[in-house]
Parts: structure tokens; C-alpha cells; sequence
């Protein structure tokens, strides 16, 4: 059964309040700092960008909290690289 609201992880990171919300239904993967959006992916890519840090558990479609967290950690690291 899908979700009806958006799984969300948040994280403190170098004093900002960094977050991932993904919607089961939409499919739609979008990080905020503070509440900005830093990025947003649909479906294909938001599944790929899952499934490249969690593996092929359900080939990103239906993270789990460990999941969005690993998520933030990578794209926190790519963010800090740039």
C-alpha cells in the first residue's frame, strides 16, 4: 500500500536544518535547506538517486528513513565539493 503522506528524514548539517521528503505517489524527491529547495528529481531519476546510495531494495521506490538518510549524507557531500 502507498503512502498517502511523504516520508520525510531531517537532519542538522553545519547549523542548517537539511531535509528529504519523498511521496510515494508522486514519486517526487526533494531535498530543502531550511526550507529552500536544493534539489528535486521525478521519477526516473528520483529512483535512481535512491537506488545509487541504498542499493536495489526496492530499486528506490519505497525508501526507507535509512535510506533518505543516507541520501542527505551524499548529497550533502557533492554540495560541499562544489
Amino acid at each position: 500500500m502507498l503512502r498517502n503522506d511523504p516520508r520525510r528524514v531531517t537532519a542538522h548539517i553545519d547549523g542548517a536544518v537539511i531535509s528529504a521528503e519523498y511521496s510515494e505517489q508522486t514519486g517526487q524527491l526533494c531535498l530543502r535547506q531550511d526550507g529552500t529547495v536544493l534539489r528535486e528529481w521525478f521519477p526516473p531519476h528520483s529512483w535512481i538517486a535512491i537506488a545509487s546510495v541504498a542499493g536495489a531494495r526496492h530499486w528506490g521506490t519505497r525508501p526507507t528513513d535509512d535510506d533518505l538518510r543516507a541520501l542527505l549524507r551524499n548529497e550533502m557531500t557533492l554540495l560541499r565539493a562544489q
